[in-house]
């Protein structure tokens, strides 16, 4: 047990949670805290003891706070309920032993998936449930895309599905789509906001007054569609699906 430890013990702050990392590169102790790596205290290489173990002792209420916040995130890592507003389907989760569940995860009748996990890896559920939710979105955007691409007379060199943390989707110069696939998770009208004004990007990239001019003659209430979108963030979604495992 690491002197930091020891003292964490003594002020009974579990120590499950908390990982102390040397650093030949910190100038100074470093409290940071993470849902991937618990709470991290970063010590400068040749740091004198008494110093740290003094510097940490004043920061113990943080790090209870810290432990009880990622604790609380973690937590939602394994959904019971999954609600793809895009397709009108809610799916019940159940969770079994990995060595129970053929290739880790099953689909069965009813919406339901049977998720094997490891209880030794906090993200083994949130892996094998992004990969599932993964394919589901390449599944249903893909081809929604495309079909209004096709009713507009509009053509895209390729599109890509991505775990994108800030954009619900971008165009690029080179006419490439790129979705994110927690669109599943909006109602359809949003989802199909976000579709046309990607493709409008095809016509014009920016959003200039042609651009509006262009979006509006596709999705006539696309300005009041657009408000209703900026009120979500796409890093509220599940942390489960967006989380980078």
């Amino acid at each position: 047990m690491s002197p930091i430890h020891k003292l964490l013990s003594e002020h009974a702050v579990p120590d499950d949670l908390v990982v102390v990392r040397l650093s030949a590169r910190a100038k100074r102790l470093i409290f940071k805290s993470s849902v991937k790596k618990g709470v991290e205290i970063v010590v400068p290489h040749g740091a004198a003891s008494s110093w740290v173990l003094e510097m940490t002792k004043n920061r113990i209420p943080w790090i209870k706070s810290a432990q009880q916040h990622v604790r609380e995130r973690r937590s939602q890592l394994n959904p019971s309920e999954i609600d793809l507003k895009a397709l009108g389907e809610t799916w019940s989760v159940d969770y079994g032993r990995a060595d129970e569940v053929p290739k880790g995860l099953l689909v069965t009748g009813g919406h339901i998936l049977t998720v094997g996990v490891d209880p030794e890896d906090v993200f083994c559920a949130a892996r094998k449930l992004q990969g599932w939710f993964h394919q589901k979105a390449r599944a249903v955007l893909l081809p929604w895309l495309a079909s209004l691409a096709e009713g507009r007379g509009l053509s895209f060199k390729g599109t890509y599905v991505k775990n994108q943390v800030s954009l619900w989707g971008s165009c690029s110069e080179k006419r490439n789509i790129n979705l994110n696939r927690n669109l599943l998770f909006l109602p359809k009208h949003l989802v199909e906001y976000v579709l046309h004004h990607e493709l409008t990007h095809l016509e014009h990239l920016n959003h200039s007054g042609r651009f509006w001019s262009s979006f509006t003659r596709a999705l006539p209430d696309c300005r009041e569609l657009r408000r209703e979108l900026r009120s979500l963030n796409p890093e509220d979604m599940p942390l489960w699906a967006s989380l980078k495992t």
